[in-house]
């Protein structure tokens, strides 16, 4: 939603529906609009179970909200809630006890919880490498300059079986030099797609 502005999507009559996330306004704002052009959407919210509990009850009160929601929280290793929800079908009910309707798991959340911390951004001698199928890398020194580089076309979007790996620093003077330079942009070696050269 929003690329292009929902006017020339409408107008131009680009997509059958729309992938929507943000925050709680947005969300609703956006599926008011929507309702009104007559457009379904899902919801992509990702997070934990917690965000899945919000993005279920946001659902329930969004008409236009018809396609199976993108949550991801089945993703994560453990759970933060006393009681899982139940998808069966492809679909979950809605929970009518207080607040999200769910009930956190006070001892977990403690057991995991980790005092705040200032990160540095970009961090601080970090080399990451996106690795394509066909063998080529793409090397960056942090996350947002593989994002920028996506977004300008100059890497795909996605292709199967790529996949990021950290580049520990081993003191030598080629992992410097690499890092040098990919503080600076992307480095990229060989092909770039899902193709084997």
């Amino acid at each position: 939603y929003g690329t292009p502005p929902l006017p020339t999507a409408l107008s131009e009559d680009l997509c059958d529906g729309f992938v929507v996330g943000g925050g709680a306004s947005q969300v609703t704002r956006v599926g008011a609009a929507l309702a009104e052009a007559e457009k379904i959407f899902w919801l992509q919210l990702v997070g934990t179970d917690i965000t899945a509990a919000w993005s279920v009850q946001l659902a329930a009160v969004l008409s236009h909200a018809r396609w199976p929601a993108v949550n991801c929280h089945q993703l994560y290793a453990v759970s933060t809630v006393r009681s899982a929800m139940t998808v069966t079908r492809g679909m979950t009910a809605v929970p009518d006890s207080p607040g999200l309707g769910i009930e956190l798991d006070g001892d977990l959340i403690d057991r995991y919880r980790i005092e705040p911390k200032e990160k540095p951004y970009p961090h601080p001698n970090l080399l990451i490498a996106v690795r394509w199928p066909s063998g080529g890398s793409s090397y960056y020194a942090h996350t947002q300059q593989y994002w920028n580089d996506f977004e300008a076309g100059r890497i795909p979007p996605f292709v199967p079986g790529v996949y990021l790996e950290e580049i520990i620093d081993d003191g030598s003077a080629e992992w410097r030099d690499l890092a040098a330079r990919a503080a600076s942009g992307g480095v990229h070696s060989g092909t770039l797609d899902g193709t084997t050269k």
